[in-house]
């Protein structure tokens, strides 16, 4: 399920020094990959829910997330930032791997059972630890084999 999400191409290595660019790079990518109809209204979702809630969600992962009508088939695409980027995490530690999520508004079950897998595996420590020291984009897909 996930090694069909997470391919070569949607490897980004962030350079970005703040959240709200690492985001708007991980958009842009998405539309060049034509995963996105409406660039600006993705964007403006994901905003609109950190603003609410961060997505951050500790061990130095955040999930930005948005379902819309738009979108037709469910999407993730991985930022590595090498730094890490201050996210507001639940544990208040930096970010370094972004797994940029876009999903139909109506695929909830499949939107969660990815979310849910993507979630087990990233609680990894090994796993975690060699998205984070990877350096290129296959590295990074090779971990997500068979699953």
């Amino acid at each position: 399920m996930l090694q069909e999400l997470i391919k070569k191409e949607n490897i980004v290595f962030l350079d970005e020094n703040n959240p709200r660019n690492a985001i708007k790079s991980l958009v842009k990518k998405a539309k060049e990959l034509g995963k996105l109809g409406d660039e600006d209204l993705f964007e403006t979702e994901i905003f609109e829910r950190e603003a609410i809630l961060s997505t951050g969600i500790g061990l130095g992962i955040a999930i930005p997330h948005a379902k819309l009508k738009g979108i037709e088939n469910i999407f993730i695409l991985v930022g590595v930032n090498k730094r890490g980027l201050d996210w507001n995490s639940i544990d208040e530690k930096p970010v370094r791997i972004v797994f940029l999520i876009g999903a139909p508004e109506s695929d909830q079950k499949k939107y969660l059972r990815i979310l849910s897998k993507l979630i087990l595996l990233i609680k990894n420590e090994v796993r975690r630890e060699s998205i984070f020291s990877a350096s290129q984009s296959q590295e990074v897909v090779e971990l997500f084999k068979n699953f």
